[in-house]
Formats: structure tokens, sequence, C-alpha cells
């Protein structure tokens, strides 16, 4: 098949486009760095001819961008990309959406309860978080209207090899560096995981429009388990975790399995086994 992928040249979007090119896919970059902008759709239109797929990840974002620059890339630039996909007859599309848009994350608000799941409401409030938010219901009016499929992807942090030991070391150097200024449950993806994953999104079968959590099996915990974690943290938040906690004390604290039921994957990289 023929991809088009936004957000090539970036460090996920590179990682993507090596995995679909190994699994024998063409691919069709399209990034910031060459001139390539999702703000324009007469340009979005003209790269995607034809493609029969499309891998969304291009966003602005960064302290380097403004906020409503920020607001208008995920919002608009979506809508381009949908558009464009529409005109050419794209049977798929993948749009990468973000924990974020739950508003929950980055010490925004606090979960009316734990593990976390695709159930829990969504009320972000800040710009990135609110855009990809609004992404994802463009992709279901989308889809709605078109019956094209769309999947929108939630990762957390996405980390590489690199980063993970970095983060393990500042860890060792302080314990309270898991949960300050803010904690993230613990979540996180490793980007090879991630890949993986939204190759699956495109392959699995007709899933409509669904927003799936991407994020890894175990909670990147140095020292507690999941539930020593929520005692100290959140004490009063709701607990829905079963008899799983027991079996496995290091089970991620924002539910995976709907993500692998659908898009038939699992991720490979774990915590304390890496």
């Amino acid at each position: 098949m023929r991809i088009f992928l936004t957000g090539s040249n970036g460090r996920i979007g590179s990682v993507v486009e090596r995995i679909f090119t190994e699994a024998g896919h063409e691919v069709v970059g399209y990034d910031i760095a060459d001139g390539h902008d999702i703000m324009d759709p007469a340009a979005v239109h003209k790269a995607m001819e034809g493609c029969d797929w499309v891998a969304h990840l291009a966003m602005a974002m960064g302290k380097k961008n403004a906020p409503d620059v920020s607001y208008a890339s995920g919002t608009v630039g979506t809508f381009n990309v949908l558009q464009a996909a529409e005109a050419h007859g794209v049977t798929r599309i993948v749009s990468y959406s973000s924990v974020n848009a739950m508003g929950l994350f980055m010490g925004e608000d606090t979960p009316d309860f734990l593990p976390l799941d695709e159930t829990h409401v969504c009320r972000p409030g800040r710009p990135y978080g609110t855009s990809k938010y609004l992404g994802e219901q463009t992709c279901r009016l989308f889809t709605r209207r078109t019956g094209i499929p769309t999947v929108c992807i939630r990762p957390p942090a996405v980390w590489t090899d690199k980063a993970i030991e970095s983060v393990k070391e500042e860890r060792e150097k302080d314990a309270e560096f898991e949960w300050t200024p803010y904690w993230e449950y613990g979540c996180y993806i490793h980007v090879e995981d991630l890949a993986r994953a939204t190759l699956c999104a495109l392959t699995c079968p007709d899933p409509w429009h669904i927003p799936l959590l991407v994020v890894a099996d175990d909670v990147s915990s140095a020292h507690l388990t999941s539930r020593e974690l929520v005692q100290k943290l959140l004490p009063d938040i709701e607990w829905r975790g079963g008899d799983q906690y027991e079996a496995d004390p290091y089970k991620g604290l924002v539910d995976n399995s709907r993500a692998k039921e659908v898009l038939g994957w699992a991720p490979e990289f774990h915590w304390r086994s890496a």
C-alpha cells in the first residue's frame, strides 16, 4: 500500500516510516522540515494523490509555537488532511491524538477513577489537549459522514532506549522525580511499540471510528508498585483495578486492553526487564 505520512521526519515519524517500509509499504512523507505544511490544504491535497492510507502524526507543538498556532494545527490541520483523504478515496486513516485529550495529564486535573480507560470523560482545557480532543471529534464525524474508518491513537510520553535510561538514572538519584512536579500515572510507551501499533491501526479489521490508549503494559516505577503509587499519590481515587494487580504488581494504571483487542497488538517493551 501507499501510505501518506505526515510528520515523517520527526522523532516518532521517522521510526513509523521505517516500520511501514520494513512491512513492504511505500511511504509518501510530508513534513514541515521539508516545507510541507498541513495548514496548506492545496499542498496536502496534491501530495496525497495516489495514496491508499493516511497516518497523520504532524502537529505544531512545543514552546517555539504560540498556543493559537498549536491549536490551529491540531484542528484545522487535521481537517485539511481528512478533506484530502476523502477526495483521493483513502480507505483508512490513523490520526495521532494524545492522552492529553483527556485533560488528566501534566497535572491538569485528577481522574475520577483508576485504572484509566477510554470510558473516562474527557475534559481538556489547555490548547494542546483541547485541539487533540477536537481532532478526535472531527475524525468521528468524518467517519460517520463518509464511512472511512479513523483510528485516533492516544499515546502518552513516547520514549526511546536513551530517554528511558536517562529517566531511570534521575529516579535513582531522587525517587520523587517520578511524581514531581506532577504524576503521569507511570504511563509511557516505547517509540518502537507505538510505531508497530500505528501499522496495526492501518491493517486491523475495520474499527469504524475509535480512540485508543496505546500505552505500555506496566508502570514506569522505580520502586513502588502500582497500588502503592496510587495509595501514596491519589489515595481518595475510586479504585477499579481487580485481582490482576495482585498477580502483576506493576500492571499499568492506564488500560491498553482495548487497543490490544482492536489492533491485534501488544507492547514488547517492559520497564523492569529492559
